[in-house]
């Protein structure tokens, strides 16, 4: 495969993915042509996959994952989830090798420059918002840890950058009464017992906006949530034994009478 029809396919599965949002979401043929193309897509050499995901000329790649991977139609979801992942694993096998390989002190010093580069535009000039994204930076770079196959460190300073952005712009600053929300989410994304919710933000199968209208039940642990489902059955039990005890009674009280 070519760069060229690498291109045409990611163009064609976005249009299609756009137009299948539109309309009878679950029938629409567009559904079919998205579907096809991620799944060419998925064909591509790892070389080639790399180099355009990760090519400032075509932020676009990088940036469209959650138009499949959140899309109303599951068929384009999975895919996009399938697509993205692999494409991340590509990324990190790279990453590792590169990082193998002996340097010079020109590639080192270019690098450094790169790196600082980076650090700046992903600060916003505001101390607070710096400070979540930062904070959101280190619970995502864990999953690298907690994976057997882990990610490319540099998404993580992204996804945080979009994470942040999208709680400033619902929540508004790191101030008042929003600072509660802003707690809860930073600690649920950092808790050590809780590596789905970051890996699913990280993969961006939980976005930035579905993150900050989620309770705090919803970005529990799975442990935590099997814990509070079990205490609201009993609670459910308890209430409807006595519901039936009271019906019990009355029936007994209207026979005596």
């Amino acid at each position: 495969m070519e760069k060229h029809e690498f291109l045409e396919l990611f163009e064609a599965a976005t249009k299609a993915a756009k137009s299948a949002s539109r309309g009878d979401v679950k029938n629409s043929p567009a559904v079919s042509r998205c579907v096809e193309a991620i799944k060419r897509l998925r064909e591509a050499p790892e070389s080639l996959a790399c180099e355009m995901v990760i090519d400032r000329k075509y932020p676009q790649i990088g940036k469209s994952h959650g138009l499949f991977t959140e899309h109303k139609n599951p068929r384009i979801q999975s895919e996009g989830k399938i697509l993205y992942s692999l494409w991340l694993r590509y990324l990190y096998a790279t990453g590792r090798k590169q990082s193998s390989r002996p340097r010079d002190r020109t590639v080192v010093k270019n690098k450094k420059k790169l790196v600082e580069e980076e650090m700046v535009s992903r600060t916003t000039g505001d101390s607070n918002r710096d400070k979540v994204r930062e904070i959101l930076h280190k619970s995502l770079s864990k999953v690298a840890v907690e994976m057997k196959e882990g990610v490319v460190s540099c998404d993580s300073w992204s996804v945080a950058a979009s994470v942040e952005s999208a709680m400033f712009e619902k929540l508004g600053s790191f101030e008042g009464t929003q600072k509660i929300k802003y707690r809860s989410i930073l600690f649920n994304m950092g808790n050590s017992s809780n590596p789905d919710l970051r890996r699913k933000v990280l993969f961006g199968e939980i976005s930035g906006e579905r993150l900050v209208t989620m309770e705090k039940e919803e970005m529990a642990s799975h442990k935590i949530q099997l814990e509070v489902q079990k205490i609201k059955e009993k609670a459910r039990d308890k209430e409807e034994n006595r519901v039936k005890s009271m019906i019990m009674f009355q029936s007994d009280s209207m026979i005596m009478t």
